[in-house]
């Protein structure tokens, strides 16, 4: 038997087919193109059913489908919250899902969870008691393995680091300074160049000319290896 695994972003949704050994079998990625609330949640299960035809096409039995979120999943309520995806405030998801696809197992984690898990399964921490994974994506997240157990929280909140305060005093919309996510994750340096170069009208590297949506991280990334001042 085989399973499916969603991992959901702020930008985009990837879902592949696994067997046993962890080997993928198939892998189809798309765009979230600006969708919100429950436009989002019906993108998901437009791409469970796509993934379940083609394992029956290639009959391959799926045992499970587990769902990575960019924020917080409820374990308890079976409800998620992610705060780059608007309209998903103790959003449904699990109990969607479950009325559309009866017939196989859902579970669903935060991707701090999932990413530690799948390290621990078949990957960097294989065979490890203790270990973190830090993912830097739209937001911040750190996944951790103690004692060979997943550490989640009373609240299922644990590694949310993303949302660490770094400085005071700290602001509610992280506008000015605050939280590690505004300043560190792909979308954080992508405010953090906008805002510098708004305020350095003498700058002339190779970001200058861009307007602040033509921005991203590669672009940001790219700058640096080139040792743009």
């Amino acid at each position: 038997m085989s399973v499916i695994g969603i991992d959901l972003g702020g930008t985009k949704c990837a879902g592949a087919i696994f067997i046993n050994n962890g080997k993928m079998i198939h892998k189809k990625i798309v765009p979230l193109q600006k969708r919100k609330g429950m436009e989002v949640g019906l993108l998901i299960q437009d791409h469970l059913r796509n993934l379940l035809n083609f394992a029956n096409n290639e009959n391959v039995g799926i045992e499970s489908i587990g769902i990575s979120v960019p924020g917080i999943s409820y374990s308890k309520t079976g409800k998620v919250w992610a705060p780059n995806i608007p309209g998903w405030d103790a959003y449904p998801l699990l109990h969607e899902i479950q009325s559309n696809i009866k017939s196989i197992k859902i579970k669903i984690d935060s991707d701090r969870t999932c990413y530690i898990l799948g390290e621990a399964w078949q990957g960097a921490a294989k065979g490890c008691k203790d270990a973190i994974f830090i993912s830097v994506g739209t937001g911040i997240g750190a996944g951790i393995l103690v004692n060979g157990e997943i550490l989640r929280g009373s609240n299922d909140i644990t590694g949310a680091i993303g949302w660490w305060g770094l400085d005071k005093p700290y602001q509610s919309e992280y506008k000015e300074c605050g939280c590690f996510e505004y300043h560190a994750s792909g979308e954080g340096l992508v405010k953090v160049a906008n805002e510098f170069l708004s305020h350095d009208p003498s700058y002339n590297g190779i970001l200058r000319g861009k307007t602040s949506d033509a921005i991203n991280t590669r672009d940001i990334f790219n700058a640096y290896n080139q040792k743009d001042p």
